[in-house]
């Protein structure tokens, strides 16, 4: 049946989309993760730019693929296997759906990335990244030349590398697709819907737990908090554009369904 369905018109003509996403994956990992920021100036007396660098992050970036990611796309394959309605169905259903998440994840990363490097601006631990040459002027705006770099020029580059907050987008890029994923397939805002209470407070799960990422980012003083709300807001965005391509609305009737399934 797997052959059957790779082999069919419905699997063929997302074929662009996920060349897409293997692009953008592609740009994100070999280029932009990699891009230098733009060197911009700063003072080294700055109490926002003074906060300690920490060495074990609640939510690393592994783990940040793997949360807003690579378990939600097992989730959502396990939920096809039982929201679908055939064999055929399902797996067109794990198609559609794991391309939309990894579409907004990747757009978003992107994105995130692309931002990162033209803003340029300093992390709340920056200061210790640097590590001021002695004698440097205060009070007075200057560039990473005045750097010593003791955590290396790596970590130098990525302080300046703010805003947006990377972990913030990409969790809410992943974790609410999944939360308007499960809504839909639930059918959750259709009026006769009866079991909505503890279906709907599952579904808020993943988004919860995108804010817990976010925030803590301001804990472990990799980002201000202007980060969090920016980096947040592109993924919510992007979450809600990629859903509502290849979902009808939450309010229709066959919401479940993937745009064009029986077409």
């Amino acid at each position: 049946m797997s052959q059957v369905y790779f082999n069919s018109p419905k699997f063929k003509k997302f074929i662009p989309d996920w060349l897409t996403v293997i692009f953008l994956v592609i740009l994100f990992f070999q280029v932009l993760e990699v891009t230098q920021p733009f060197p911009r100036q700063f003072y080294v007396n700055d109490p926002k730019l003074s906060h300690p660098f920490a060495t074990k992050e609640q939510v690393t970036d592994n783990q940040l693929y793997l949360y807003s990611t690579l378990i939600p796309t097992l989730i959502i394959i396990l939920g096809s296997a039982y929201f679908g309605d055939s064999q055929f169905g399902k797996i067109h259903l794990a198609q559609v759906s794991c391309l939309g998440l990894w579409f907004s994840v990747t757009i978003t990363s992107v994105l995130t990335d692309i931002l990162k490097c033209w803003i340029s601006n300093p992390r709340p631990d920056f200061l210790e990244r640097c590590g001021p040459k002695n004698r440097t002027p205060k009070d007075v705006l200057v560039g990473i030349d005045v750097c010593t770099s003791p955590l290396g020029p790596m970590y130098l580059a990525d302080g300046l590398k703010s805003t947006p907050s990377g972990h913030s987008s990409m969790a809410f890029a992943g974790l609410l697709y999944l939360s308007l994923w499960f809504i839909g397939q639930l059918k959750l805002l259709q009026t006769n819907n009866k079991k909505k209470t503890g279906y709907v407070l599952v579904c808020c799960l993943p988004v919860v737990f995108a804010a817990y990422i976010g925030l803590s980012r301001t804990q472990d003083y990799r980002h201000h908090f202007f980060d969090v709300f920016l980096g947040s807001s592109i993924g919510v965005v992007f979450a809600v554009i990629s859903y509502y391509k290849y979902f009808p609305q939450l309010q229709d009737e066959n919401c479940n369904i993937p745009i064009d399934y029986d077409k």
